[in-house]
């Protein structure tokens, strides 16, 4: 009987350290004590992430398009 009792502590000490050392993780560390907000956090600020990219695309879209059209104008203007 106290073979059992020493082997559940034991798999009980063993189950919590290895649920300490997966918290600790770089910036995610943190993240269980905050919880469900630092969900929430993370997830903004990826979903920020994904609209800054877009926009920094969609701007350089604009000018290549920008520079086609003012070569196009040169040359139109050229061919007079």
């Amino acid at each position: 009987m106290y073979e059992c009792k020493t082997l559940i502590i034991m798999v009980l000490l063993d189950s919590t350290a290895i649920a300490n050392q997966a918290s600790q993780f770089g910036v995610f560390e943190k993240l269980t004590d905050y919880g469900a907000l630092g969900l929430i956090v993370l997830a903004l600020g990826y979903v920020s992430w994904m609209f800054v990219q877009k926009k920094l695309k969609e701007n350089e879209d604009l000018k290549k398009k920008i520079e086609e059209l003012r070569e196009e104008l040169l040359k139109s203007k050229l061919s007079k």
